[in-house]
């Protein structure tokens, strides 16, 4: 799995949530993520998607990046960027055994050593601005102790619910934690209760998705586009985005709202190249056109809803094969497979807590579904149109295998 993972593997913490045992051991190495500015993004679903349109732009304006993301999908390395580019095996051996001492002096957990290492790397590669993806909830998440000019939180949903709130309205409040006192909030929603509670609790500098800036968009089978944004003194029109599905008009737009607060200014040309070229794997990815194979790393029952949904209005022949953790709500997301689909393909995942196959057929057979268990290998060479969902270890055994497999990436 990586480097740091092995380090922490199979240890077992007493973690009580607080932003103490990070802040400290920040401060022993002199506040590095003061050396630089940061934009913190934080939210339920597309916090990933906006970071990388955000990065994208920020890069494409010239301006050397670094960028954090949680979870990896494929290798470790991909947690820690400079201009998009991943962290070198060797230099992230180097910053595990230089700060190695620190995380068992300040007992940190595998995110907060993560967050250590993003800190360091990105002060000593003299970024420009650091893009932050918030990893859970706001209150105590570790990518807090970052230097942010400006916050985002996408919005709010179900997840998470044994730390973050019972209900969603406990969970906004946490994310809320991620504002800073004169910083700017943007919120990617004006729905229940992400705003209304931002309202209740007396937030400040409130830029909010629908009210402060305005767009909208179309997705069609070859595309997303964000047709209109409109902002303070800027505006911009069809705009082709890389990344498919609806929900990411909403993200990119978040993205430009975040980078005109960070910068002062846009340049057409760059922002609507920084949307065509943006990357995120593993988030409603297209591996193959012809026949289509897309992957979506959906971590919870909204998130699979919102995938189907999208998919099955512009490709609705399309076949799904699904996969799920121990412990995760992957029987709710089963049964909104069956709302849509009759039959459903299950793919072993190769992760310790991957739910046992049988498991998750026997309880689709329970929902009407005609089921498969199948391997990857026959899932990335499936001659009719997919869609591969599920856990984020489902996702990155694809992609492994579908690398493999093929030479290049259509």
């Amino acid at each position: 799995m990586g480097i740091l993972w092995e380090l922490y593997k199979g240890k077992d913490f007493d973690v009580k949530p607080t932003l103490e045992r990070i802040r400290r051991a920040c401060e022993y190495l002199g506040n590095p993520q003061n050396k630089y500015p940061s934009i913190l993004v934080g939210g339920t679903n597309g916090k990933g998607s906006t970071c990388a349109f955000t990065e994208s732009i920020l890069r494409k304006h010239g301006l050397k990046t670094g960028w954090f993301i949680s979870p990896h999908l494929i290798s470790e390395n991909e947690r820690w960027r400079i201009n998009a580019k991943e962290i070198s095996e060797e230099k992230l051996k180097y910053y595990v055994k230089e700060l190695k001492p620190l995380f068992e002096k300040f007992e940190l957990t595998y995110f907060e050593a993560a967050t250590l290492i993003a800190v360091k790397y990105f002060a000593d590669e003299e970024v420009d601005v650091a893009v932050f993806e918030v990893g859970m909830g706001g209150r105590w998440d570790a990518t807090k102790v970052s230097n942010p000019k400006v916050v985002a939180i996408t919005n709010v949903e179900r997840d998470h619910t044994r730390w973050l709130g019972k209900n969603v309205y406990e969970i906004a409040e946490d994310k809320l934690h991620l504002y800073r006192e004169g910083v700017p909030l943007v919120l990617g929603s004006a729905k229940f209760p992400l705003y209304a509670k931002a309202r209740e609790m007396n937030l400040k500098n409130l830029i909010v998705a629908g009210l402060d800036y305005e767009y909208y968009g179309e997705v069609n089978r070859e595309g997303t586009t964000l047709k209109y944004y409109s902002y303070k003194d800027i505006s911009f029109r069809n705009i082709k985005l890389s990344l498919f599905g609806k929900w990411q008009i909403d993200n990119a737009s978040n993205a430009i709202t975040l980078s005109k607060e960070f910068m002062g200014f846009l340049k057409e040309k760059k922002v609507k190249e920084a949307l065509q070229t943006a990357k995120w794997e593993g988030r409603m990815e297209i591996l193959r056109s012809k026949p289509l194979l897309m992957i979506d790393a959906s971590h919870n029952p909204y998130a699979v809803a919102k995938v189907i949904k999208e998919v099955k209005k512009h490709f609705p022949e399309i076949r799904i094969a699904f996969s799920g953790l121990v412990g995760k709500e992957w029987q709710l997301s089963l049964e909104i497979i069956s709302r849509y689909f009759r039959e459903i393909f299950i793919i072993p995942i190769n992760y310790y807590r991957a739910e046992n196959p049988r498991n998750i057929m026997n309880y689709a057979k329970k929902l009407g579904l005609k089921v498969d268990i199948i391997s990857s290998e026959k899932a990335v060479n499936f001659q009719k149109d997919i869609l591969i969902l599920g856990s984020i270890y489902l996702i990155s055994d694809i992609k492994k295998c579908y690398s493999q497999t093929f030479t290049t990436l259509v």
